[in-house]
């Protein structure tokens, strides 16, 4: 049979549009955003330190002396002291509190800058410290939680589109075999590139931060995120699917792979939306939120915003997914890494978008509307691997 070239142009194609796309978006961050501008931060975990010493790491732009810093600090103290503190630019303290008897603490404090400049927030100890912690600061004072029912609505939306999907798989009975090997899949590479993430990320930004110009190394640091899912996501899949007999499947299981791939990331993120809306209706105490964050949990514009994302993401999901067994079934490469660089260059957008800094709901559907536009070249690609997939040809 004739070999067809279209795989080959179309990851030509997608390698011009990585290029261009990284343009684009390291063009459109424009300066960069200095942290002390930003006028909000929450934190929690857990400190366990045996020698004195601080962590100071948020910082607060005030404009006019006067202007006020709000401060909420709570958690559990095991042993020794701990304090809060703030620090002007010479490290001066101006404001502290400590506590030094086991057990929980919170305090709320609204705390006027003696003079404009910039102020530094953290917390100190002087000697073996355990404590558990959750904070937050911001410019002005601190109001409790007020979240509203419309909160509920990204994580309900995230789970039927969940639900949606699985139950075209199970009405279709696309295989429920290779539907839960596909979750499987998707917990066990997203496992591993989080193993790896959290301890080598940020030293690898770092480094680039150390030998770039801001731009071109934010540029470099978005395209390794997306590259770091295309070799997890992607390569340890083909490399299983490659190497077993469990890539010769029919039409049918592929689907069904993807499917559960694409639908357990959102089940499991939706049932965290959800579960975070819903602590902040019935006990609204027991979250540190900033005025910006619950202004974007009460807003139907941006709660609608996941549930498109979703739609959209598993539908590229099951396009690299079926792309793999596409590659595997006919022994073409070229659909590993046409797969590769999709879910790459996908990721890449979703990491760009975390530091643009996703605060209003204006940047939010600008990001938002780059996932739909790869949803729907993600669902003409899915239509074009079903019709040339073996079966289908041969039917």
């Amino acid at each position: 049979m004739r070999k067809r070239p279209y795989l080959w142009l179309v990851m030509v194609l997608m390698a011009a549009l990585m290029a261009a796309l990284m343009a684009a978006l390291t063009a459109c961050q424009g300066a960069p955003t200095d942290a002390l501008d930003r006028q909000l931060s929450t934190a929690n975990g857990v400190l366990n330190k045996e020698e004195a010493g601080e962590w100071m790491p948020f910082g607060l732009h005030v404009k006019e002396a006067g202007d006020l810093m709000g401060v909420e600090l709570r958690g559990t103290l095991a042993k020794g002291t701990l304090r809060a503190q703030i620090a002007d630019d010479q490290a001066q303290i101006v404001w502290q509190e400590s506590w030094s008897t086991p057990g929980p603490f919170r305090i709320n404090e609204v705390i006027p800058a003696p003079q404009a400049g910039v102020y530094h927030f953290g917390l100190a100890w002087d000697g073996p410290m355990q404590s558990s912690y959750a904070l937050r600061w911001q410019a002005g004072p601190i109001q409790a939680a007020k979240i509203k029912p419309v909160a509920v609505v990204g994580g309900l939306g995230m789970i039927l589109a969940a639900v949606a999907y699985v139950a075209y798989a199970l009405a279709k009975r696309l295989g429920v075999g290779y539907l839960g090997m596909g979750a499987l899949a998707w917990a066990l590479t997203v496992g591993i590139k989080f193993a790896w993430a959290v301890p080598v990320n940020a030293s690898i930004y770092r480094a680039l931060q150390g030998q770039l110009p801001k731009t071109a190394a934010d540029g470099l640091f978005y395209l390794y995120v997306g590259l770091l899912t295309g070799l997890t996501e992607v390569l340890l899949v083909w490399l299983v699917m490659r190497y077993t007999r469990l890539g010769q499947v029919s039409w049918a299981n592929a689907l069904a792979f993807g499917i559960g791939f694409g639908a357990v990331e959102a089940l499991i993120l939706g049932l965290g939306s959800l579960g975070t809306a819903l602590t902040g209706i019935l006990s609204p105490d027991m979250l540190l939120l900033t005025a910006q964050q619950m202004d974007q949990m009460n807003s139907l514009v941006i709660q609608l915003a996941p549930i498109a994302e979703r739609l959209a993401t598993i539908m590229v999901h099951i396009l690299c997914n079926v792309l793999i067994f596409y590659g595997v079934v006919r022994r073409r490469a070229g659909a590993f890494w046409l797969s590769f660089a999709f879910k790459s260059a996908l990721d890449t957008v979703a990491a760009f978008g975390q530091g643009w800094g996703l605060d209003s709901a204006a940047r939010i559907w600008a990001i938002e509307a780059a996932v739909i536009v790869f949803g729907l070249g993600a669902w003409w690609g899915t239509r074009w691997v079903q019709a040339h997939y073996p079966e289908a040809e041969t039917a």
